[in-house]
């Protein structure tokens, strides 16, 4: 004959088997969702392209910008007026230096023309301005200014092929 604690335990264990069937199945479903999401995952994941890697910057960065003037104080005036660029021609040659005020902007400045019509030019950081200079001969260029110290900085300028000019400074 059963007694009354082996009854007890017996009920007790049949009220738990019921319990125990629904809290398998929820963690069933959760588990099927939780797969479900992870396969939704790496079904995103897997269309997505290989990332690419970063390009590198240009080895000879633009370091500066100049605007070759026959009248040079006069473009201060305008370019001040137009962009609101303050621009310093306190030094002893009036070149207008003009400062960026941006954290990505270039500096550059405003200045007299090196020949008879205004232009506008770039200039490039090289690390040898004789050797750059040679190469551009090589390939067809032409030397306007040779390597030249003007104080702040040592530059050269040239023209390419097609006779654009181009400035560069060495760093």
């Amino acid at each position: 004959m059963a007694t009354k604690k082996t009854k007890k335990k017996a009920s007790k264990r049949a009220q738990a088997k019921p319990a125990a069937k629904p809290a398998a199945k929820a963690t069933k479903k959760v588990a099927k969702k939780s797969a479900a999401k992870k396969s939704a995952a790496k079904k995103t994941s897997a269309r997505k392209p290989a990332a690419k890697p970063v390009p590198r910057g240009p080895a000879h960065q633009v370091v500066h910008w100049e605007i070759q003037s026959k009248t040079p104080e006069k473009l201060h005036e305008f370019y001040g007026e137009v962009f609101a660029w303050k621009i310093d021609a306190n030094n002893p040659m009036n070149y207008g230096m003009v400062s960026s005020g941006g954290r990505d902007g270039i500096n550059g400045g405003i200045g007299g023309a090196m020949g008879p019509t205004s232009q506008v030019l770039v200039y490039v950081n090289v690390p040898d301005i004789n050797a750059s200079l040679e190469k551009i001969g090589s390939l067809g260029g032409r030397t306007l200014m040779p390597r030249t110290d003007v104080g702040p900085v040592i530059m050269a300028i040239f023209q390419d092929p097609e006779g654009n000019t181009f400035g560069i400074i060495e760093d």
